[in-house]
């Protein structure tokens, strides 16, 4: 659902000029990355250039930021990463390949929510179920992807002495290990610390992990 439709009480927000809206949004972003209960609202103002009331006026308390926050990242990644996945290739690695490039180029395009939404992911003091909207949709997401890439995998790429689904198992439980071993080095960083920084190393050793599988994997 468009974020328009979806919080009709923003209205007064939306009807803003989109700099004025970007500038809002970048500094809240920014300030949440923190975590939610060390961010102040003092220093969003002061980023964003603008009045304290202005905030309470658009969005009513801290929480009602962030709420707005985290359906408009949500949005922007549904219409800019996930609507974007238009072909899905027969060679699965091809496939987790692209999708990880797509995603790096969001993070650089969109920096603030990439972000915030990684320090959202894990932040134990946001209010409400927001922990749970990002892990319901990251994970619907996620399903739907797994979901046509084995309805679209061509198991002729793969050695004949080997199963195809089993080289399919393999394939996603090394790509969820590495991933869960990025994350885990990122929680000990903290709320706060960017995982962007290393992302051209991160890049590198995906790069070569993906090698390794299809030497190993595919004929």
């Amino acid at each position: 659902m468009d974020i328009n439709d979806e919080n009709a009480e923003y209205n007064k927000f939306l009807s803003l000029d989109s700099e004025k809206q970007d500038r809002i949004i970048n500094a809240a972003m920014k300030e949440f990355t923190a975590g939610y209960k060390n961010a102040s609202t003092d220093n969003i103002v002061k980023e964003a250039g603008i009045s304290k009331g202005l905030i309470f006026h658009y969005f009513g308390t801290k929480e009602g930021l962030y709420n707005y926050l985290i359906d408009h990242a949500i949005d922007v990644i549904q219409k800019e990463f996930v609507d974007k996945i238009t072909t899905i290739h027969p060679d699965i690695l091809e496939n987790i390949w692209h999708f990880s490039l797509l995603k790096g180029e969001l993070s650089f395009r969109y920096p603030a929510i990439f972000d915030f939404v990684s320090n959202a992911y894990f932040d134990t003091t946001s209010p409400g179920d927001n922990n749970s909207k990002l892990v319901s949709r990251s994970g619907e997401t996620q399903a739907n992807l797994i979901e046509q890439i084995f309805a679209k995998a061509d198991h002729s790429l793969f050695r004949d002495d080997i199963d195809p689904e089993k080289a399919i198992r393999i394939i996603l439980w090394t790509v969820e290990g590495y991933t869960q071993s990025i994350v885990k080095t990122y929680l000990n960083k903290g709320l706060g610390s960017s995982p962007r920084e290393n992302y051209n190393k991160y890049l590198e050793e995906f790069a070569e992990l993906i090698g390794i599988l299809r030497q190993c994997i595919y004929k």
